[in-house]
């Protein structure tokens, strides 16, 4: 058995009796992995929808597969759910980002929209702070959509991704700076459309 932290979650227990191939804790991570294609249809949900059933369905394989590979990384800091809901999002993003760069001509290329005033006129509010996210990247991408679209605190935040408030907090202003060197501004505009 590896180390356990200093005091661990309980979860870390359960995730070790795994890996070291215990039926009944494989059997009851098998159905807490159950909760990956919920988180991820509702974190695409309040997305916009940017990927379909299908896409879904893919990617709920695919991270599947990604948690049980990294399954040994988890470290017991924060429920077992918390962990997976992090990778969720974040191979969300990579999936939204991957479907971004197959788009048709014609359809808006988000990753370019800060660097091109014209397709900014073109896009919808929304368009924009998705594209914007989705350049971003990351977790800080992610504590800002857990702040501005699920409305948590810092505190909330730092549980649901395994980190401290005060790292979300860094987080949060980090990303915010990026968005608004993008957006060219000194903090007018666009910190009037996040705060």
């Amino acid at each position: 058995m590896v180390e356990p932290p200093s005091d661990p979650h309980p979860d870390w227990f359960l995730v070790q009796a795994a890996l070291r191939g215990d039926p009944e804790a494989i059997e009851q991570l098998a159905n807490r992995l159950r909760c990956v294609p919920r988180i991820l249809r509702g974190s695409n949900a309040r997305m916009g929808r940017p990927l379909d059933e299908h896409d879904l369905a893919d990617l709920s394989q695919d991270v599947t597969v990604i948690i049980l590979e990294k399954l040994d990384q988890y470290a017991g800091r924060a429920p077992f759910e918390a962990w997976v809901y992090r990778i969720c999002r974040l191979e969300l993003m990579n999936g939204i980002r991957r479907k971004g760069r197959g788009r048709a001509s014609g359809e808006i290329d988000f990753e370019q929209i800060p660097d091109a005033p014209d397709h900014q006129a073109e896009a919808t509010d929304a368009e924009v702070v998705h594209g914007l996210l989705a350049r971003l990247g990351g977790v800080e991408a992610e504590v800002l959509r857990l702040k501005h679209f699920d409305g948590l605190t810092f505190e909330e935040i730092g549980s649901r991704l395994g980190i401290s408030p005060n790292t979300a907090k860094t987080r949060y202003y980090r990303g915010m700076v990026r968005i608004q060197s993008w957006l060219g501004g000194e903090g007018g505009e666009a910190r009037g459309t996040w705060e």
